[in-house]
Order: C-alpha cells, then sequence, then structure tokens
C-alpha cells in the first residue's frame, strides 16, 4: 500500500515538472515574439521619408516666398506710428475736453436760471416745443447751402449732416432762434441718406428743400458768406438772407463758393476775423461755427467777444487790440 502511495506521489511530481518545464519553455518565445514586433514597429518609425517630387508646393498652393509667422513683426510704418502718437495726445487731452464740456453746461445752468426756465439740462422739452421761429417778422435768415453732393466723399458728408445737427439744436435751445433753411439737397444723394438717419428729422423747425437757393430768394437780398471775398461782414442787415456753403472738403476746392457767388451775380462777404483777431493757423471755420458768429451778433453780442467764444483755443486767437498793446509795449521798452 505504501508503495502504490508513493509511485502516485513521484508521478504527480514528474507531472508537475514537465507542466513547468513546458511553461518554462513558452514564455522565452513569447518574449522573442514580443521583441520582433516592437522591433518591426522600431523599423517603422525610423522609416526614411521619401523624397518629394517637384513641384508639389505649387500643386498643393502654398508659397515659399511667404513670411515665416515665427518671424516677429516688421517695423511700424510712419503712418502708424503717427495714428499712435495721435491716440496718445488724444487721451491726454481727453480729461481736460471733458473738465471744458462741464464747465459749458454750468454756464447753461446759470443762463437757464437768468432766464427763469428749468435748470436741470437747459430749456424743458415743453418749453422748446413752444418755441416755433416765426419766418414772417424774421429780421436776417439763414441758409445753408447742400448742392455739392458730387464734391465730397461719403466721410465728408456724414460729417456735414453732424454739423447741420449741431446747428438745429443750437437754434432749437435759442431764445430767439434764426429761420433756417438746408436747401439744394438731391433727392436720394448722400445728404438725404445722412440726413434721413435722424429719425423724425422732417419735422424739425427747419425748412428742407431739394431746390438751389436761387430759385426761392430774391437775388438782391442774398449773401454768399465765404473766406475770399473783398467785402468784410461788419454787422448783419435786416432783410439778408446770409447764405452759408454746406461743403465739407478740407480745403479741397478752395474758392469753390466765391466763384459760384460770382457766376450767380449776388453779393458776398467774409467774416471779420482779421479786423478783430490774429490767428496763427488757417481761418478756415466749419458751418456749425460760421452759424453760432451769426446767431450771437444776431442776438446782440459783438463781434470780439463772439470770435473768441466760438473759435477753438487750437487756432491760436489773440485780440487784436492786445496784440497792439503788447506792440507798443515792446517799443517803449526798447
Amino acid at each position: 500500500m505504501e508503495n502504490i502511495l508513493h509511485h502516485d506521489t513521484e508521478k504527480e511530481e514528474t507531472s508537475s515538472k514537465h507542466e513547468n518545464n513546458s511553461k518554462q519553455t513558452e514564455t522565452p518565445n513569447s518574449s522573442v515574439t514580443s521583441n520582433a514586433s516592437s522591433a518591426f514597429d522600431e523599423g517603422k518609425e525610423r522609416e526614411i521619408p521619401q523624397p518629394k517630387p517637384e513641384g508639389c508646393d505649387i500643386e498643393k498652393g502654398t508659397d515659399n516666398n511667404q513670411p515665416n509667422p515665427s518671424q516677429p513683426p516688421a517695423e511700424l510704418s510712419k503712418r502708424q506710428r503717427k495714428k499712435l502718437l495721435k491716440l496718445e495726445n488724444w487721451e491726454k487731452r481727453k480729461k481736460e475736453k471733458r473738465l471744458k464740456e462741464k464747465e459749458k453746461m454750468k454756464a447753461k445752468r446759470m443762463e437757464a436760471v437768468q432766464q427763469g426756465l428749468p435748470v436741470r439740462n437747459g430749456p424743458s422739452r415743453k418749453e422748446l416745443k413752444r418755441r416755433k421761429i416765426s419766418y414772417s417778422d424774421a429780421s436776417i435768415e439763414i441758409v445753408v447751402d447742400l448742392s455739392f453732393d458730387q464734391m465730397m466723399i461719403d466721410k465728408d458728408v456724414a460729417k456735414c449732416v453732424k454739423q447741420l445737427l449741431r446747428i438745429y439744436t443750437l437754434n432749437r435751445r435759442s431764445e430767439h432762434p434764426i429761420p433756417l433753411h438746408f436747401v439744394g439737397i438731391e433727392k436720394g444723394g448722400a445728404v438725404e441718406r445722412h440726413l434721413s438717419r435722424n429719425d423724425g428729422y422732417r419735422h424739425w423747425d427747419v425748412r428742407f428743400s431739394n431746390e438751389h437757393f436761387m430759385d426761392l430768394f430774391k437775388p438782391s437780398s442774398l449773401v454768399y458768406l465765404t473766406s475770399e471775398s473783398d467785402n468784410v461782414l461788419d454787422r448783419l442787415e435786416p432783410g439778408c438772407v446770409y447764405v452759408i456753403g454746406g461743403l465739407v472738403d478740407h480745403n479741397q476746392h478752395k474758392g469753390h463758393c466765391y466763384q459760384l457767388a460770382q457766376q450767380k451775380g449776388i453779393r458776398h462777404a467774409r467774416l471779420p476775423l482779421a479786423e478783430h483777431l490774429v490767428i496763427k493757423t488757417r481761418t478756415i471755420l466749419t458751418i456749425n461755427q460760421v452759424f453760432e458768429i451769426l446767431h450771437n451778433v444776431h442776438n446782440g453780442k459783438d463781434w470780439l467777444q463772439t470770435l473768441l467764444q466760438v473759435l477753438p483755443a487750437r487756432k491760436g486767437v489773440i485780440p487784436k487790440t492786445l496784440e497792439v498793446t503788447n506792440t507798443d509795449q515792446t517799443m517803449q521798452t526798447t
């Protein structure tokens, strides 16, 4: 019995040894297989790329001369440097401009208090609606000639219409508004298109017309305002219709309004800038500046006070009386 058990245990040990040997023989084969597959994959990765055929870049639409985006950007151009400098200067002047606007608002409130009007923000809307221009009792009238659509680019037309809006606002808030005409508007033109962006502009207390000013007024009553004229406007004559050229061209069509007045055979005149002021820059004024000067003089202010108030400080205006005084003092000291 013991011999039989001993024989069985020997059989089990022999079979277990055989199984272990078979496992050991299988392991190296599997490692060899895995090594071979990894070597095959590495060989795939290390494949040398084949050279591209000539003209491949052209077929793909690539350009070898294109700049590399990794390269640093080129230096700024002269125009870009000017724009950056202009932006920096504007940021510096912005605070000063806001302070000046606040001072103007305070002055308007004080004026409203003196006139017994609401001081919340100047005259109230109800008060402004009550103020209607009396065209029949007017001593003077002002016309803005808007027949220059073809002579302005769209950007300048937009500036022109913005100045018209300022004229309307000033006249509307005035205690004594002046009869105002916007004439020569081309149907479907640029001026009409930009005006239509202001909702309800047809309800303004302004007379709009597509006709030329020569067809609307007596030629004997017309006075075209142009800086090239030799005639000085020293006072506003009752019964006259003063025409302001609605041309924003940055002096590209210099003397055009003067030539137009001569061709039409009507009177022309210039504002008395040189008679009252010494101006270091050009004497070209905007449409709304010319209107504001006429409006203030019509309401009783003198020329010098009006010109100093309306003309911007950047023009470096100096009263002519002050310059004469300084010149006399300099001559006495020498």
